[in-house]
């Protein structure tokens, strides 16, 4: 099979309110040719090519498709974007990648991970691009907040939490019904699942819990899991030796996080996403679905102190595709420098916040960060991206684990 060059014709297949957001911010991008919608109604493929004709006035017409399979089979088509609800994501997916498409899908990519592993298998055999469409890590507060995790720049990591609470979504929507989107944590948590084993490390253990209504609907779910901490040689060597002593590992290897998703609030609510990270000498709080503020507080050495001043300064302000990737040079930067972190003996209070404004141009370069790095995956088949197919099987796994385990109680 060629190798297509830029632009890329894309053909978005499902054409819902995030196949519209999508059209749009990846109008700008030189890269991005929409070829054709598939929808199921004039109006909602419509939507989606205005999103797109709004930057690309002078653009052709994408074609329309009724059908996902009649615009995959067309040959006109490089990448497939997939933005059906997620039953589909795996058959769909499959006859993408056997018709030579590259595939960009919308998370969780399956129902689950064996058939996401599935997928990404034939990708390879294919030679063919493919990618989760996981957005949250291409967020530089998110990549800022990590950098600090995993250098211990607080000190070691004991408890963690994520609190999400959304807008009710209708009764009778796909989302509610299993069969079709698999469940609260494996059509939305693995947002967060990702991040959770970016910060902390792999999933050992999880239990799932959910309220459910009258109506079947589980509308507040949470989870208990326990992540393997990778952070810090001194307390590898000391797992080690807890191991070699008393056959157990030590207690230091693991972090316990506290998932919740809670779909209640009232249509004119603001909704409300924040991460809490507790820490030996102080804590991380990350607030915003599409993270637009970072705090920062603690008792730090000096050396710390500017470690994390000199990091956050590095942070982009302004929306960007290219933020992350900054905020991991001016990490690498730093530690190369020789900057240590432990400077002086002595700690002081440190307090810092740092915030983004702008959140939809933010989403934007996130989606736009993503599919770009799809486009380097088409040029360089070695390249696997930031959050790579076998972190989003990891993702699926974790949230499953999560969905099997649910006790559920009546309301």
């Amino acid at each position: 099979m060629p190798t297509p060059h830029p632009p890329y014709r894309v053909g978005i297949a499902g054409a819902g309110a995030f196949a519209t957001f999508l059209a749009g911010a990846l109008a700008p991008l030189p890269e991005f040719e929409l070829a054709a919608v598939a929808g199921r109604t004039d109006e909602k493929r419509q939507s989606v090519i205005s999103a797109y004709r709004l930057h690309r006035s002078e653009a052709g017409r994408p074609r329309e498709f009724r059908e996902a399979s009649q615009l995959i089979e067309d040959p006109d088509i490089d990448v497939v974007i997939l933005t059906t609800p997620p039953r589909l994501h795996a058959p769909l997916g499959e006859l993408a990648l056997k018709r030579g498409k590259h595939l960009l899908v919308e998370k969780p990519g399956a129902l689950n991970a064996t058939a996401l592993e599935n997928l990404a298998r034939l990708a390879k055999k294919q030679r063919r691009a493919f990618a989760v469409n996981l957005v949250l890590r291409y967020n530089p507060l998110v990549e800022a907040a990590e950098k600090i995790i995993r250098h211990r720049l607080l000190g070691r990591v004991y408890h963690a939490s994520l609190r999400n609470s959304a807008h009710r979504v209708a009764s009778g929507h796909w989302f509610w019904d299993r069969e079709r989107s698999g469940g609260l944590f494996i059509e939305h948590g693995v947002h967060f699942f990702e991040v959770g084993r970016h910060w902390f490390g792999d999933a050992v253990e999880a239990q799932g819990f959910a309220l459910t209504e009258a109506n079947g609907e589980s509308s507040r779910m949470w989870a208990s899991v326990l992540h393997r901490d990778r952070t810090g040689r001194d307390d590898l060597q000391e797992g080690q030796n807890t191991r070699q002593k008393t056959g157990a590992p030590s207690p230091h290897e693991y972090i316990p996080v506290h998932y919740y998703h809670g779909f209640v609030m009232d249509s004119d609510a603001p909704e409300s996403t924040q991460w809490d990270v507790y820490c030996a000498q102080g804590r991380i709080v990350l607030d915003g679905w599409i993270p637009q503020r970072l705090y920062i507080e603690g008792t730090l050495t000096a050396g710390q102190a500017d470690w994390i001043d000199a990091l956050l300064d590095a942070v982009p302000t302004q929306p960007s595709a290219e933020a992350v990737e900054k905020v991991r040079a001016a990490a690498a930067s730093i530690s190369a420098s020789g900057h240590s972190k432990h400077l002086s003996a002595g700690r002081r209070p440190y307090r810092r916040t740092l915030e983004l404004t702008d959140r939809q141009s933010w989403y934007e370069a996130m989606a736009q960060a993503r599919f770009l790095e799809v486009c380097r995956m088409i040029q360089d088949s070695d390249w696997s991206g930031l959050v790579t197919p076998a972190d989003a099987v990891a993702d699926l796994a974790l949230a499953e684990a999560c969905t099997a385990s649910t006790g559920r109680c009546e309301e």
